[in-house]
């Protein structure tokens, strides 16, 4: 059996508390360690199905030509646009 190794870190007592609300929702036995697993694993969890539409929307975007091309001139208007006005960008 492997022995964890374990840390201690300061948080606010806002925090503290909680993170002792939600290990106190899981019922006896619930540790602070297995309340941040479990959020680290939802914010993962988020994460990786955020990255999963995004990636869906940008293979559609970039299979719609029309609406590439008016994204294009738009972007091309919008750079054009801040080179004008004094101080501004350059391409």
């Amino acid at each position: 059996m492997t022995e964890e190794t374990t840390t201690t870190i300061k948080v606010p007592k806002a925090l503290r508390d909680r993170l002792h609300a939600l290990a106190d929702e899981g019922g006896r036995g619930t540790t602070l360690a297995d309340v941040l697993r479990e959020l680290l694993e939802e914010h993962d969890s988020i994460r990786t199905r955020q990255l999963l539409a995004f990636d869906t929307l940008l293979q559609r975007a970039q299979a719609d030509q029309e609406a590439k091309s008016k994204a294009d001139q738009t972007v091309q208007r919008a750079l054009a646009y801040l080179q004008r006005r004094p101080g501004g960008v350059t391409a």
